[in-house]
């Protein structure tokens, strides 16, 4: 089993914190899960918003993350690609990979905000198309071979690739949530899956997962090759109700702000997020059943109980939301120490033995 960190990159204005400062806890936890032998470092993508917008191109930070660590993998989870030139972003992880000294994985997804799209200009119809011919030049790019292409967005003479990616090839992550085309698309090209829980029940993430887990067996695959990463927003604290307590008003946060982006609304001064997308979520059951099912916000052992679920389904790497909204820095290290210290030994694993 493989750990990762999982950032959206959220800041505003009451934090107690300088924007600049918080890119510095972001690397200090990074370096500590390095440390401790996680496996990967992730952040997200987001334009002109609160939500996760402290991030716009995740190659930046994943470059001041590659100085500061030694072993962890750096990956954006995802490059919006379909938003750029191509053979920029082919540059942009060239150039991390080469500065990280080869440790760094691309992840894609189609996106889900609409004001970007159209910042962009870009058809969200168009979004598959984009990102296969995208996948599809970096790729090259990255092998370092000299190619020209001719696709349906772009066109360019022969070039030759600088610099290419350290190995010619960079793993490649393909997060999906609700179509099934993204999920058989991402079996069929042999990608690795990514799901978040947070916005789905336990069941559906069963039933999603099987749809890539099939897809992959029946393209003559083999299991072992196979990579699924399930993520969780966590904060761990000695009993559940403590947890729930110290994160409640961040996850309502954080909800509000991804109620306000899907509407297309600015955040204001209305920091306390709204309790009704929660209740949403929770499907007519107790609210606190999107704490009790979708996330590890919970003890140790609890916390150990619910990744061995996803490990039963065939999960090989579990990822970790340690710090949104409100949530301090102090907070967030202690969470990793505790998954690492804690509930990695109830599972029977040590920090050094996720792999």
């Amino acid at each position: 089993m493989d750990l990762s960190l999982f950032y959206l990159p959220t800041w505003r204005e009451g934090y107690g914190m300088s924007l600049t400062r918080y890119y510095e806890e972001l690397t200090e936890s990074v370096k500590l899960a390095d440390s401790l032998g996680w496996a990967r470092a992730m952040t997200t993508e987001h334009h002109f918003h609160y939500y996760g917008g402290a991030v716009p191109n995740p190659a930046i930070i994943l470059a001041a993350w590659a100085r500061e660590t030694k072993n962890i993998r750096l990956a954006p989870a995802v490059s919006l690609m379909q938003l750029r030139d191509p053979l920029k972003v082919a540059e942009d992880y060239a150039l991390v990979d080469q500065l990280s000294g080869g440790r760094v994985d691309m992840g894609v997804a189609k996106g889900f905000v609409p004001h970007e799209f159209d910042a962009f200009h870009i058809d969200q119809s168009e979004v598959p198309d984009r990102i296969a011919e995208g996948l599809d030049i970096c790729q090259k790019f990255w092998s370092g071979a000299p190619f020209a292409h001719e696709g349906k967005f772009f066109k360019f003479e022969k070039l030759d690739p600088w610099p290419p990616a350290v190995n010619g090839a960079l793993p490649i992550w393909n997060a999906a949530s609700n179509s099934k085309d993204s999920f058989i698309n991402a079996a069929d090209q042999g990608f690795r899956l990514m799901m978040n829980h947070y916005p789905m029940s336990a069941e559906a993430v069963k039933e999603k997962f099987a749809w890539y887990c099939e897809r992959w067996e029946s393209a003559g695959r083999k299991t072992a090759d196979r990579k699924g990463m399930i993520a969780f927003m966590a904060h761990i604290a000695d009993t559940e109700e403590q947890a729930i307590e110290e994160a409640k008003a961040a996850l309502q946060e954080h909800a509000g702000a991804f109620g306000k982006v899907m509407r297309g609304q600015q955040w204001d001064r209305d920091y306390e997020g709204y309790i009704s997308v929660l209740l949403h979520m929770c499907e007519d059951d107790d609210w606190c059943d999107v704490f009790r099912r979708r996330t590890l916000i919970c003890s140790p052992e609890q916390a150990a109980e619910r990744i061995q679920r996803y490990l039963d389904m065939g999960f090989t790497e579990m990822s970790f939301i340690t710090r949104y909204a409100g949530l301090t820095n102090e907070q967030n290290m202690t969470t990793i120490r505790r998954i690492s210290e804690e509930v990695l030994p109830m599972l029977g694993l040590s920090a050094n033995a996720a792999e």
